[in-house]
């Protein structure tokens, strides 16, 4: 089974998250799930008989087993249900998917209480027959990030299905040159995704108890790792082709540089960050230049869209340029948030968004997206003198 770390929100199919090793769990039943959430809601721990001792085992595992086994049947089916479109719109359109703190334990209405989305959503399905989150506490936390990973590994899915090749090395550059670096995050989806269509490499074995046995990897750490070696190999020698040919091909005249960036005005620079994320393969949407609510641009890829503000500025870029792109956000129903800009931004605007999860691209960071921008205008330059 694929977990997500509740932490670092990587994946892996240990049961303790190798990229986070020694993180403190909250769950005293189950201390070293409680970290991580599996994909498939089979493998949640409140569906696992814990040992009692060899006594009570032996007397009384049998019987409650039986009835973890009915409890989970129920939530299946009822997930299944109203995971179109409850579950699926509400990690789309809500602000905050989490538990906070200020949460009752027990749904329904409290004293001068404050409700979250979240509680809200809580209580919309126990009043469709979830009952069962009442009695599980931490059960809708945990649907709600495998209802997440579904989305994100759906979108995934289909961008990694142009890219398998004939053999695993291939299939790994082909994925690379367009991922980038996130296939660090990424290499426990990339093998999941060859376990589940059945794609075979003789180079990459799986577990055939990890489909059936808790805590079974599918594929051992060791191996693991040593896929991610290879990626690492196959990523410098992708860097090191691009730089060379870059050294060769490049010519200051037809290529964007920041100086050019900063003598744009605000059209100017948005009709260039269209360029700019359709280049390096996203899917642009502009938006009208009046009552944008806060959007300057709309990108998507793997099946998450987000909206982006663009600031081209000569000062520092304030906390309004934040907010501007939460409301957009939440107005819009967008998975993730970003400001863009040639400037860079105030300590506060950078405290906000941390918090409230938006993406910063300050002068630095948009360089790199102009390096890309200006290798992938290298490689079409080199694919037309071929012709």
């Amino acid at each position: 089974m694929i977990y997500l770390c509740s932490g670092c929100h990587k994946t892996t199919f240990e049961i303790s998250c190798p990229w986070c090793s020694g993180a403190q769990s909250l769950d005293s039943a189950a201390p070293h799930l409680q970290h991580m959430t599996p994909l498939d809601p089979s493998f949640y721990p409140d569906f696992q008989y814990q040992s009692k001792g060899f006594i009570k085992d032996l007397l009384g595992k049998k019987k409650e087993q039986a009835q973890l086994n009915d409890l989970l049947n129920n939530v299946l089916r009822k997930y299944a249900q109203l995971k179109q479109p409850y579950f699926t719109n509400f990690i789309h359109t809500a602000r905050d998917t989490t538990a906070g703190s200020s949460e009752a334990s027990v749904p329904g209405p409290r004293f001068d209480g404050v409700y979250s989305q979240r509680e809200l959503f809580r209580e919309v399905l126990i009043r469709k027959g979830f009952d069962e989150l009442e009695g599980l506490p931490t059960l809708l936390d945990k649907l709600l990030q495998t209802t997440t990973f579904n989305s994100v590994y759906a979108g995934f899915s289909r961008e990694l299905t142009k890219h398998i090749k004939g053999d695993l090395h291939e299939t790994l550059r082909s994925w690379i040159e367009e991922a980038g670096t996130t296939f660090r995050a990424d290499l426990a989806l990339f093998y999941f995704y060859l376990w589940e269509n059945d794609i075979s490499f003789s180079s990459v074995q799986f577990n055939v108890d990890a489909p059936s046995k808790p805590g079974a990897p599918l594929m051992p750490l060791a191996e693991f790792r040593n896929g991610l070696g290879l990626c690492e190999r196959i990523y410098f020698d992708i860097e090191v082709r691009r730089f060379g040919s870059q050294l060769e091909h490049f010519n200051p005249n037809r290529f964007i540089t920041m100086y050019l960036v900063d003598g744009m005005d605000g059209f100017e620079f948005e009709a260039f960050l269209v360029k700019v994320f359709q280049t390096i393969g996203f899917d642009v949407k502009e938006t009208k230049k009046t009552a944008d609510q806060g959007a300057d641009l709309f990108v998507s890829r793997f099946g998450k869209t987000m909206v982006i503000q663009a600031k081209n500025y000569t000062g520092s870029v304030g906390n309004a340029a934040v907010q501007q792109a939460i409301s957009a956000k939440a107005f819009y129903g967008c998975d993730e948030a970003m400001v863009v800009t040639n400037s860079y931004f105030t300590k506060s605007a950078n405290e906000l968004a941390t918090t409230a999860g938006v993406r910063l691209v300050d002068r630095d960071a948009l360089q790199g997206y102009l390096d890309d921008y200006n290798q992938k205008l290298i490689e079409v330059f080199q694919a037309e003198a071929e012709e």
